[in-house]
């Protein structure tokens, strides 16, 4: 087997068309022209190989900087894909959410997927077959490159590299009592040092009882409104073709990817109370279409042993449609309110950075840029228009060692932001250092603490002047007097993995001082949404996991709990929330057959006077996979009326809102899933991949 290195780093201009950042005015979501940058891992402590391994002991490797996670031939053969894996391997502080294909971690953070150290998707985790993965590694301590992003964590999967035929696949996951379609088709060839793969995934969703849920009250009126069950779907398809090549010291690779994003099928139908009384009905009409094409390019030169040079440029255009439409009949009194918009925004980032490795001491730095052109159309009764540029430069450098079992690692990014939308604009240089010292005293014990400073920089939605009415009771407004503001993290954790045993403990504090975040506020009578200036804030959140082999390598079971603390203030006003977040799931496989219980409580988070629900999901399921077919079949939400999709709550001196947006069709959801892969060619070359960090985004989120 020959020795082969390959260190992706990222970059990227995406912005997340499903979450997050959106690029058009909606009532619940923000405004869609701007790039979700996500920062590659940086802080390499010590390069080393790892052959293939057979497991004796636990499967669970501690590092300096990560977990590695060795897959057992058994939970191989059980799983038809890289993403099954997933649910069958042991991912301390990882929510693996089978039903909507995604994994977060306790706390409900980001996690960047790769393959190979190339940034990669949960679509193309279904591409890969369970026998070709080596080993898994999870990242949840960050470095310099990543200080000024929402990830959190990292999962990198290790793969043996093919060198000759190919490989075709089919993956179908259906509901049998509602409309829920998840589709994927991929094919790759293998010649020599070069890999080309095509591969295409939707996800339709159609469902007929969906509702939504609501309550205000000011001092004026006590209004609420209650959900007539309504259609709700939406459409999402996504093309990659991409070609990679590695020969000795160089490595190239090249990404296309084309997505569109179908919301037209999301109507919301209300009846409305003044108090107890009926007074009227209301029906809201979102119809949200977008498309983007992307290409991302990479390359990469190995200097020396100890030097590497690496090279990003990532360009993406985002174009969107947006209509809004709602009316209201209160007391016989029709009002109308409509408006639309259409969007584009260009937007290219370039990144070069270079490694310096020795014996106990790694050493990273890097040049970032990215620049943007944002132009929105507005109009029926919106006529304003919304056109803005933003830059960032950020410039990084990182060390990291070790003497003995002491683990440290230290860095500084340095960013210069600009603005400008008319006549509002800003420029602002920002600090973000962060350390971390981890102590092993024992392979299997380890203790460490971190410390960070990651300003937030206002969205665009957040800082439009535009104001929009959303009912005659309720309206919603930018404030363009956002500046960017700096969070102190400090992160205190302990492991401990004996034998069939995995335990984890984290402490997290988060503060900052004058910062921005959600506000509401009465005017003339209505009630009005706004990110506002806050004093400060404090977070605190405290972790345990635990896992335990009942049978080893067959049966498990594994269970979480969160206690978050959240405090904002602004003048005389105190705004707090404690909530607790837990969950669990025992893993069965054996042979081919294989069985899973799973069950997330999600948890509350505040951000100023707001308070954010998320989705609490549960499963039963189980497969057997058949030669080249796995077939699976399993029940979601179970034993439920509902399930809780999403909701908010506002909260201020006698100023209160509560929304909540709940699908019948999710709760005891039958799934039927059947998934095909066939590979051909008589040889492949099984390299032992360089497990230093590595930093690479191909620029598509999805």
């Amino acid at each position: 087997m020959r020795n082969s290195f390959c260190i992706f780093f990222l970059l990227w201009v995406t912005l997340d068309v499903f979450s997050g950042e959106k690029c058009l005015f909606t009532i619940d979501s923000d405004f869609i022209v701007t790039d979700t940058i996500s920062k590659s891992l940086s802080d390499t402590s010590r390069i080393f190989s790892l052959s293939d391994v057979v497991v004796k002991g636990s499967n669970i490797i501690t590092k300096s900087d990560r977990l590695i996670l060795i897959p057992t031939s058994n939970m191989q053969k059980a799983s038809s894909s890289a993403w099954d894996l997933l649910s069958k391997i042991k991912l301390p502080g990882v929510i693996v959410d089978r039903q909507n294909k995604n994994a977060t971690t306790i706390d409900g953070s980001n996690i960047l997927f790769k393959i190979n150290n190339i940034d990669a998707t949960i679509a193309d985790f279904l591409t890969i077959i369970p026998s070709d993965v080596k080993k898994i590694e999870l990242f949840d301590k960050l470095g310099a490159r990543y200080n000024d992003s929402n990830i959190s964590a990292i999962i990198n999967i290790v793969t043996k590299r093919h060198t000759s035929g190919g490989q075709f696949g089919l993956y179908e996951d259906a509901a049998l009592t509602t409309m829920s379609l998840y589709n994927s088709a991929y094919v790759k060839f293998n010649k020599a040092n070069s890999l080309f793969s095509l591969s295409y995934n939707s996800k339709y969703r159609d469902y007929s009882n969906s509702y939504t849920d609501t309550y205000l009250e000011n001092e004026d009126v006590e209004i609420s409104r209650k959900g007539i069950e309504s259609p709700y779907g939406y459409f999402l398809q996504n093309i990659d073709a991409a070609y990679n090549y590695y020969k000795n010291n160089f490595t190239f690779n090249i990404k296309f990817n084309y997505s569109t994003n179908r919301n037209t099928n999301q109507n919301c139908s209300q009846e409305i109370f003044d108090k107890k009384s009926l007074i009227g009905n209301s029906f809201r009409s979102p119809k949200d279409k977008s498309h983007s094409p992307a290409i991302d390019l990479f390359s990469e030169y190995k200097i020396s042993s100890k030097q590497s040079l690496l090279f990003n440029m990532v360009g993406k255009i985002l174009q969107t449609n947006y209509d809004y439409s709602y009316t209201e009949n209160v007391n016989e009194n029709n009002s109308h309110f409509e408006y639309g918009v259409e969007g584009k925004r260009k937007s290219l980032i370039t990144e070069i950075m270079h490694t310096y490795s020795l014996k106990n001491l790694s050493w990273d730095s890097g040049l970032r840029y990215k620049y943007s052109d944002t132009h929105n159309l507005y109009s029926y009764d919106i006529t304003n228009d919304f056109d803005s540029k933003d830059q960032n430069l950020y410039a990084y450098t990182q060390f990291s060692g070790n003497v003995k079992n002491i683990y440290y690692m230290g860095g500084i990014g340095i960013n210069w932001v600009s603005f400008k939308e008319g006549g509002n604009s800003f420029n602002k240089v920002l600090y973000r250092p962060l350390g971390r010292i981890k102590y092993m005293p024992l392979d299997n014990f380890s203790m460490s603490y971190q410390f960070s400073m990651q300003p937030t920089i206002p969205s665009l939605s957040t800082l439009s002047g535009i104001t929009k009415n959303l009912n005659r009771y309720e309206f919603e407004t930018g404030n363009s007097a956002l500046r960017p503001y700096d969070n102190i993290k400090h992160k205190l954790s302990l492991s401990w993995n004996p034998n069939r045993w995995y335990i984890s403990l984290n402490y997290n504090i988060e503060s900052a001082k004058n910062l921005f975040a959600s506000g509401i506020y009465c005017q003339n009578g209505k009630l009005g949404y706004q990110h506002i200036n806050f004093d400060s804030k404090t977070v605190r959140k405290i972790d345990f996991y635990t896992s335990f082999d009942i049978i080893k390598d067959m049966l498990f079971i594994d269970g979480y709990i969160s206690y978050n603390y959240y405090k904002f203030k602004i003048e005389d006003e105190t705004f707090s929330l404690t909530d607790y977040t837990y969950g669990g799931k025992i893993v069965f496989y054996l042979k081919n057959f294989s069985a899973n219980i799973s069950f997330n409580h999600n948890p509350k988070e505040l951000f100023g006077m707001k308070s954010f629900y998320g989705e609490s999901t549960g499963s039963v399921d189980c497969s057997y996979k058949y030669k080249r077919m796995t077939f699976s079949l399993g029940v979601w939400n179970p034993f439920k009326k509902y399930v809780q999709s999403s909701g908010f709550e506002y909260a201020r001196n006698g100023l209160y809102k509560t929304e909540y947006f709940r699908i019948k069709d999710n709760a005891n959801m039958i799934t039927l899933g059947v998934s095909y892969d066939i590979n051909w060619g008589k040889s492949y070359k099984a390299r032992n991949k360089r497990l230093n960090n590595s930093d690479n985004t191909d620029g598509i989120v999805k």
